[in-house]
């Protein structure tokens, strides 16, 4: 479905511009924006109207401006759609968002709300700011997308882990069902003290790897000795705590080694 979004033209901040961001990675809807002019009055044509027409109904109309609570137009859509518990890590980032639109708390040089400020064009009333505005809009959608998707990852990685083996009967090796960048949150010395070695078949790569888990999470103490190097891989990190074999019985071979 399509669905029509006014918000206001000129100088553009983080909040309209990540609330647009928002719309489009979290609804299933087409969001075709309109940048018209403050002093606009008639919006009918509009399914959503954002930081501007000086109303807030929490449907259509969402002028932070009319909202009582120190919210930004960011801060209001996120509300609007209902998954901030679920995903706590962009919750955080709309905060900042709300704190430094609101005059609470300015964003710093480098924070998110300053890099989508820098995106405004010398002459805001050219084409060119229009064009800006979508370049924004872009940049805020790869930064969410990318937060959306690591939460997503991190709640499915304990099913993964669940879900592994023992790899060539080896119980203090564990193969991973499928790879999950955060398996190290439910394997490490504290959780799984008796695992010295994780592995996985990378299908993109076409290789296996193995790594060692660390003592505890966040560490980058290893909880088993250190691999060492061997001319039948493609590659042994220098710290030992990294290696990449050609194919599984390679990997099999070179941990037979490894770990007893």
């Amino acid at each position: 479905m399509i669905k029509q979004v006014a918000t206001h033209n000129k100088i553009f901040h983080a909040d309209e511009v990540t609330a647009i961001a928002l719309l489009k990675i979290f609804t299933n809807n087409t969001i075709e924006v309109s940048r018209v002019n403050h002093n606009t009055t008639d919006f009918t044509s509009y399914d959503m109207v954002i930081d501007i027409g000086k109303k807030f109904d929490g449907e259509k109309h969402f002028d932070h401006h009319q909202y009582k609570g120190g919210k930004s137009s960011a801060g209001i859509i996120w509300e609007y759609l209902s998954v901030e518990k679920r995903y706590p890590k962009i919750s955080k980032l709309i905060n900042l968002i709300d704190m430094n639109d609101t005059g609470i708390q300015k964003a710093k040089p480098f924070e998110f709300s300053s890099l989508l400020k820098a995106y405004n064009h010398h002459n805001i009333g050219s084409k060119e700011q229009d064009l800006q505005f979508e370049k924004a809009v872009e940049f805020a959608m790869t930064i969410l997308a990318s937060m959306k998707k690591a939460q997503e990852d991190f709640e499915n990685a304990k099913e993964i882990v669940n879900n592994s083996f023992v790899f060539n009967n080896n119980h203090k090796i564990i193969e991973l069902e499928t790879f999950t960048s955060h398996w190290a949150r439910y394997i490490n010395g504290v959780e799984t003290p008796e695992v010295q070695a994780v592995v996985w078949e990378d299908t993109d790569d076409m290789n296996w790897k193995v790594r060692i888990p660390s003592k505890r999470l966040g560490s980058f103490e290893l909880n088993a000795k250190a691999l060492k190097q061997d001319d039948s891989m493609e590659f042994v990190h220098s710290s030992g705590h990294f290696a990449i074999a050609k194919d599984e019985e390679g990997m099999k071979r070179f941990l037979t080694k490894q770990i007893k």
